[in-house]
């Protein structure tokens, strides 16, 4: 009990300084105008692209911890289970039970109650940011250098957006819940966008896309697609311009598109658009937000949906994951 006690609070220092880290990089982003777009500031003397670094390894340690934590967690349960064995069964002698249920006939059916206790030890977050603020629900995409893509790559772009499709994934494969229990996942964020809306928010949402293919600026949110490869070996980077608690433009960047698989290029799109729409990253490993995404089920989380109807009702800081 006492590993399984130091690794959850060595858990909860490490996301307390994950959560610090972030704030210090949502006040660098917000210190820079769009004029200002390759100058470099700094806090306590650290640079934006340091302090990602940062916020990256801290995300990696949280994860093997977690993982750490449930394998010290099944040990103390197999050696409190078979402690309890011999117990079992001097009560069984004493009692006389073990005849009683050596001797059941067909007539005679002896029940026992049992219980569980689930402990949720996660309480994983998404942070929200700041929100378009729409006169109506439409917003106009641009992807820039489409041209030397495939029709079935721009397609995958265009999917990772617009599609409407969802599905139910059983908790066990993410660690989220017992098997038998599931929760659903949306292939794009139209899709995901219209659930939310039936939460009917304080501020529309953008649930009807404008995707454009044309090399000019215009467009709410311009994604460029980059074959060259980011010096500090990331593969996505989002930027949105904003007043007050507006956003008013965002630019997405994917770096290395030659190089991802279909699958990749999708994911890396939904997690940027995730950006681009005023969310932040989520201190669940496995989720879609996650500074490092797990390709386990890289797809737009109930939580995340939840995330986006608090930050467009108003609602900035962090969401609670039910999961």
């Amino acid at each position: 009990m006492k590993d399984i006690t130091r690794l959850k609070n060595h858990v909860n220092v490490m996301k307390k300084e994950l959560d610090y880290t972030n704030k210090q990089i949502k006040l660098l982003e917000k210190s820079q105008s769009s004029s200002e777009w390759e100058n470099i500031d700094n806090i306590n003397g650290k640079s934006i692209d340091e302090l990602r670094h940062q916020e990256k390894n801290l995300s990696q340690e949280i994860h093997q911890i977690q993982k750490e934590f449930k394998k010290s967690q099944s040990k103390t349960l197999l050696i409190t289970e078979l402690s309890l064995l011999p117990v079992v069964v001097l009560l069984i002698l004493v009692t006389g039970l073990g005849n009683s249920i050596t001797d059941l006939s067909n007539d005679e059916i002896t029940s026992f109650k049992t219980r569980y206790l689930i402990e949720n030890l996660k309480g994983d977050t998404i942070d929200t940011w700041k929100s378009w603020r729409l006169v109506g629900t439409t917003l106009n995409v641009n992807i820039l250098n489409a041209k030397g893509l495939s029709e079935d790559r721009v397609d995958l772009i265009k999917q990772a957006l617009i599609s409407e499709n969802n599905f139910e994934v059983d908790d066990s494969i993410t660690h989220k819940g017992p098997k038998g229990f599931s929760s659903t996942y949306y292939e794009g964020w139209t899709g995901a966008l219209k659930q939310a809306q039936k939460e009917n928010t304080m501020y529309n949402l953008p649930t009807d896309f404008n995707v454009l293919t044309s090399n000019g600026g215009e467009g709410d949110v311009i994604i460029t697609l980059s074959n060259l490869r980011d010096s500090d070996g990331y593969t996505g980077y989002t930027k949105s311009v904003v007043e007050g608690n507006e956003i008013l433009k965002s630019f997405i960047t994917i770096y290395d598109v030659n190089n991802l698989s279909d699958e990749e290029l999708g994911t890396i799109l939904r997690h940027e658009f995730g950006h681009a729409l005023g969310l932040g990253h989520s201190t669940a490993p496995e989720d879609l937000m996650a500074p490092n995404i797990d390709m386990t089920v890289p797809y737009i989380s109930e939580c995340n949906v939840d995330a986006i109807i608090e930050l467009y009702n108003g609602i900035q800081g962090s969401t609670v994951c039910e999961k």
